[in-house]
């Protein structure tokens, strides 16, 4: 199996992948790659599953609470006016979760952030600018 997700875990247990912000017990958060939306985040699950129902019942509520965690992680550093969150897997078939921040001044806010998709690799981040906000989120990482 060729999985970009899992792909980005084993570069993580290396720590040849920069971007993670926080390990929980059944996922991985990571700013993203780019940043069209400030503070756009991905949570990952450490295991390789399609889709929720694949996971167990106690590992579906155990997710839940780390995506929850992440998302008070990230509307706490960036105080958006709203936040959206998605998990789709119809290109990378491994449950994560995206979070984008979403503000006032956004001129598309309304509209889903897939539609501006074809622009996010113009605001693809420098390494400075990367580890600049990890440490903002790590430094406000709060316990499970």
């Amino acid at each position: 199996m060729n999985c970009s997700l899992c792909n980005r875990i084993s570069a993580t247990k290396t720590q040849d992948y920069a971007y993670l912000i926080h390990e929980y017990p059944n996922s991985y958060l990571y700013l993203g790659e780019h940043q069209f939306y400030h503070g756009y985040c991905v949570l990952v699950t450490k295991g390789h599953y399609a889709e929720m129902t694949d996971l167990s019942e106690t590992d579906q509520v155990a997710l839940f609470r780390e995506m929850m965690h992440a998302h008070a992680l990230i509307e706490s550093v960036f105080a958006p006016k709203k936040m959206n969150l998605c998990s789709i897997g119809n290109v990378v078939p491994h449950v994560h979760w995206h979070f984008f921040p979403r503000y006032a001044d956004d001129p598309h806010f309304t509209n889903p952030p897939w539609l501006q998709m074809h622009l996010f690799d113009t605001a693809r981040v420098s390494p400075q600018v990367r580890d600049a906000l990890i440490e903002k989120l790590r430094a406000a990482v709060t316990p499970l």
